[in-house]
């Protein structure tokens, strides 16, 4: 029986993606275990697996709100946050996951390849490594560029260093170590423009049953005759009042229904009355919101980015920090959406971006042509990957 040791940050941009996997792995016949700093059972119970091998530390609150939304706006705090989480904190995680590496004794150790720790950790243990990217870092091109590619390329000499007091020499892109043995991206040729070669780019990643974040949504206030807008910020930076509220506004008078995920900002009041076409809830399901709506305002995070482009809704990006920015360029040129900054635009730019998305058959041409290139089930190509590395391992 093959054996696999999943590692991840413990958010649920990092955590989705490899739900999938190792749900077809585990009905493969194959023993999974999943590692992460914070206790990560309950999320991992409601899915189906069973084996954490991680503390039962629970996660910070600090990373998400309103407090965290304006430090990351912070270009200062930012660049230091990413330094900490990629290097700082790694030579503490290494010998955790060594451990869990012996107990569990994995013939692959499939990581988030942001987990620099991980990859030291297998690498010293002698244990073949496979980077399940939750982004879309593998694929970027040389020409693109951004404050988060500035910032990794200013760490780049200190990374470096860092891996070579183990022994190790590694390849990056963007934030992520690419494996020599197998790295994947969840995504097609048709969202970033070519084959990447050392890639396997194996289409969505999509669990086979529950993903254990599943909630009930009053699907009573959508009426079947209104297009629907879909709003959602992602998990962690969520607390931009200033895009909720354009976007409400934008929608108010049209013949449309707008559903927002807004977190604590859906507590009535939180974004002024409520026009009677929003519906507002804390935590929404996105894919089953995106299989009946006709535009999606997004931050752009890579989940959110692959879930709409499965799904054939054009997006309308506004990204917040980060990657976002390479993923809204990827939609841009894909011809699948916009990217608009809603935290500064003027309202007719908002206006005639929502015109469009909602009326617009080029961006809905595109969308369609990206959903046909995404009818792959990419979990289980990953899965099988990884079973065809334990082999060769």
């Amino acid at each position: 029986m093959p054996r696999f040791l999943f590692v991840t940050i413990p958010e649920k941009g990092h955590l989705h993606p490899l739900i999938g996997p190792a749900q077809r792995l585990q009905e493969a016949g194959a023993a999974v275990a999943f590692y992460a700093p914070y206790d990560l059972r309950e999320a991992l119970a409601r899915a189906g697996l069973d084996t954490f091998l991680g503390p039962g530390t629970p996660a910070p609150a600090g990373h998400r709100g309103e407090a965290f939304a304006a430090r990351v706006a912070d270009p200062a705090w930012l660049r230091a946050w990413i330094r900490s989480l990629l290097l700082d904190a790694t030579p503490a995680g290494v010998e955790p996951i060594r451990a869990a590496i012996r107990a569990w004794r994995p013939d692959v150790v499939a990581l988030d390849p942001m987990v620099y720790a991980a990859v030291i950790a297998a690498a010293l243990e002698g244990v073949p490594w496979a980077a399940l990217s939750n982004s879309l870092n593998p694929c970027l091109p040389d020409d693109f560029d951004s404050e988060l590619l500035a910032t990794v390329r200013g760490l780049a000499v200190d990374r470096d260093a860092l891996f070579a007091r183990y022994g190790l020499r590694v390849d990056f892109r963007g934030c992520d170590a690419l494996s020599p043995r197998l790295t994947v991206a969840f995504a097609t040729p048709r969202l970033v423009g070519r084959p990447v070669p050392g890639v396997h780019l194996v289409g969505p990643s999509f669990p086979a049953g529950l993903r254990g974040d599943e909630v009930d949504f009053p699907w009573e206030r959508l009426r079947p005759e209104r297009p629907l807008v879909y709003l959602s910020l992602g998990s962690q930076i969520y607390h931009q009042p200033t895009i909720f509220r354009a976007v409400i506004g934008a929608c108010a008078h049209r013949p449309v229904d707008l559903a927002i995920a807004a977190s604590d900002l859906a507590a009535p009041g939180a974004l002024g009355p409520l026009p009677t076409n929003v519906t507002a809830v804390r935590y929404a399901p996105q894919r089953a919101l995106l299989a009946r709506a006709r535009a999606f305002v997004t931050h752009g995070g890579a989940n959110s980015v692959m879930e709409a482009a499965a799904a054939g809704v054009p997006l309308l990006v506004t990204p917040l920090c980060n990657d976002q920015w390479h993923n809204a360029r990827f939609v841009a040129e894909a011809g699948v959406g916009l990217a608009l900054d809603l935290r500064t635009a003027p309202p007719a730019a908002l206006a005639a971006a929502l015109d469009a998305l909602l009326a617009g058959e080029p961006l809905r041409e595109g969308a369609r042509a990206l959903a046909e290139s995404y009818r792959r089930d990419g979990a289980q190509e990953a899965a099988r990957l990884l079973l065809a590395l334990a082999a060769e391992a």
